[in-house]
């Protein structure tokens, strides 16, 4: 019985063995994708008024590795009866976590569709705005932000020489609205790092249909990437 007892817990032993390095020899498994509501998969474009949740956005979606540009987005006014109209919403909303046009309830920022140009965040879910004059690929978690006043950015011109702007108004003689070259903005989530993107443009297809007084905006041009 005693020999009997001894080799039962020698065969636990080797077995306990064998598992614990079986499992120490299994490499960590990677941490799995974040299932966003619109999925863009590496090298892809998708089209949003396919997939999009909202029924009122519009443009495409590319990724390249960790980096996501959406191109001509916009959205418009819903009817009465739920569905979109062709009347351009005064105001976009998006989310990049989501990769997705949004309600303004839902989203990181307000991408304004009005010469006004005010560029906010959604406080009221913990997103603040911040600016840095640094290219955005070069652009990391790390670096030194400045805080855009009341979370807002505005457009720059030689009528508002006080605003800190993410767009520029030319003025005369061509009435442009042209972006903040080299000014990375970031999100920042309960006060971390969140989202950096750059704006290219607000023009379809990023080119302005005629030199002076351009009328083809806003058709919103972002390049966005999370904080990991």
């Amino acid at each position: 019985m005693n020999k009997l007892f001894k080799m039962t817990v020698l065969a636990c032993v080797i077995t306990v063995g064998f598992t614990a390095c079986d499992k120490d020899d299994k490499p960590a498994q990677e941490e799995k994708e974040y299932q966003a509501k619109v999925m863009v998969k590496e090298g892809e474009t998708v089209d949003l008024t396919k997939v999009s949740k909202t029924k009122n956005s519009e443009g495409t979606i590319n990724r390249k590795g960790q980096i996501y540009s959406v191109r001509n987005f916009r959205q418009f006014t819903l009817g009465e009866d739920g569905k979109p109209t062709t009347t351009v919403a005064k105001n976009f909303y998006i989310d990049f976590k989501e990769n997705d046009g949004v309600t303004e309830a839902e989203a990181v920022i307000t991408l304004p569709a009005e010469l006004t140009a005010i560029l906010k965040s959604n406080t009221e879910k913990g997103y603040t705005l911040r600016y840095i004059d640094k290219a955005f690929d070069a652009v990391t978690a790390n670096d030194t932000f400045l805080e855009a006043p009341n979370n807002t950015l505005g457009l720059e011109s030689q009528y508002t020489p006080n605003v800190i702007g993410w767009l520029i108004y030319t003025g005369r003689p061509n009435h442009q609205v042209n972006t903040k070259t080299g000014r990375t903005i970031v999100v920042f989530k309960d006060n971390k790092p969140f989202f950096k993107f750059r704006v290219n443009s607000v023009y379809s297809n990023e080119t302005m249909e005629k030199e002076v007084q351009p009328g083809n905006y806003f058709y919103y041009s972002i390049d966005y990437q999370e904080f990991k």
